[in-house]
């Protein structure tokens, strides 16, 4: 993540009001706009990517998140951000496998940290990889879990996932 991006600052309902720095949407309680990307092994959903955050990251630093985040920058849409992110988190390159399946599911408000506001364009991503991991976002290489057991470790050990997380997933499994 780069501080000094800029987003655009959004109402609930996603109309742009203007624009900000990371710095300003998360010091002064702004609403912007991130995508998450649940990554799962193929159409049976039950295998799910996930990866630990570096410990340099300025929020919730080595707490297991998410394999596909990040902000959305002023003018983009939530798809080209999407597949944006997964080029820069699992892939490395700027052109991504056209096999890669990416659907928009939702869209949510997350209140996670204190004046942490944002829309969350929430996408299902199919893909069994191979990945090319070369993110300085992460710690290690990302792994493949159980849905089930991860909303099981989530609700017994939450201190261990990023709140965003935990917020996506049940947003997710919600309805």
């Amino acid at each position: 993540m780069i501080i000094d991006e800029i987003y655009d600052v959004v109402d609930k309902d996603g109309n742009v009001l203007g624009q900000a720095t990371w710095t300003e949407c998360h010091t002064k309680g702004l609403l912007h706009q991130n995508v998450h990307g649940l990554v799962f092994k193929d159409k049976n959903k039950k295998t799910m990517l996930i990866k630990k955050r570096s410990s340099s990251m300025v929020q919730e630093p080595s707490l297991w998140e998410v394999a596909v985040s990040g902000h959305m920058l002023t003018g983009t849409t939530p798809e080209d951000q999407i597949r944006k992110e997964f080029g820069e988190e699992l892939w490395g390159l700027p052109d991504i496998p056209e096999k890669i399946e990416f659907r928009k599911v939702k869209r949510f408000l997350n209140h996670d940290i204190p004046k942490n506001f944002e829309v969350i364009h929430l996408f299902e991503i199919i893909f069994p990889g191979p990945f090319k991991f070369i993110s300085g976002e992460s710690e290690g290489l990302p792994i493949w879990v159980n849905v089930e057991d991860l909303l099981e470790d989530m609700n017994r050990n939450p201190k261990k996932y990023a709140k965003f997380t935990i917020n996506t997933v049940k947003n997710y499994y919600r309805d």
